[in-house]
């Protein structure tokens, strides 16, 4: 085979496979130890207390387990009136990787880890760094806009923070019989 037919051969194998769909894979597509373990540090921060250390802990491990599920490009519901149907965006562990490198960069230059400054010393870190974000509320759902608010926003828009609240077993967000549904919700043990 001489040289132009090899060349030929290459440029017509590669227009029978188009590189559009192909994407790049440097950016991380998990949340590192270190970073899960300062999601630790700042559930109690941002957290009610009164849930507990070990639902405390259940918390950030659901949230780190949605960022390891997280899909690019599945639909999302449209809700009524809108007949545009969206999808989610890319992957947001490289801006929560990136996020939690300031915030702690941020908590040794006020001198030490997270988990060891005064308390208000936390808010006020927090209250800084969600302010840059940006942020103005919570959202329905983790956006990637800021970490931290998208940990608050997995707990609080919830199904057991909405039982947590009301202190019964309302379960919003679960399939049940109708006949449940028009009684009054057990009381949460």
């Amino acid at each position: 085979m001489n040289r132009r037919a090899l060349l030929r051969w290459i440029v017509t194998a590669s227009a029978a496979f188009p590189l559009r769909d192909v994407r790049l894979r440097a950016q991380p597509l998990e949340l590192t130890p270190e970073a899960i373990s300062l999601l630790h540090d700042f559930a109690p921060t941002v957290l009610p207390s009164a849930i507990g250390g070990p639902r405390l802990t259940s918390v950030v491990d659901g949230f780190v387990a949605w960022t390891r599920g997280y899909r690019e490009g599945v639909a999302l519901s449209h809700g009524y009136g809108h007949p545009r149907l969206r999808k989610s965006g890319p992957s947001p562990v490289s801006a929560y990787l990136l996020q939690l490198a300031a915030l702690e960069r941020t908590a040794r230059e006020k001198g030490g880890t997270f988990g060891a400054l005064p308390l208000e010393t936390r808010r006020a870190i927090l209250d800084e760094s969600i302010a840059r974000a940006g942020v103005r509320g919570l959202p329905p759902r983790p956006s990637g806009q800021h970490v931290v608010v998208d940990l608050m926003a997995f707990y609080f828009r919830s199904t057991e923070a909405n039982d947590d609240c009301y202190r019964a077993m309302i379960q919003r967000e679960v399939c049940r019989p109708i006949q449940i549904t028009t009684s009054r919700p057990l009381p949460k043990a």
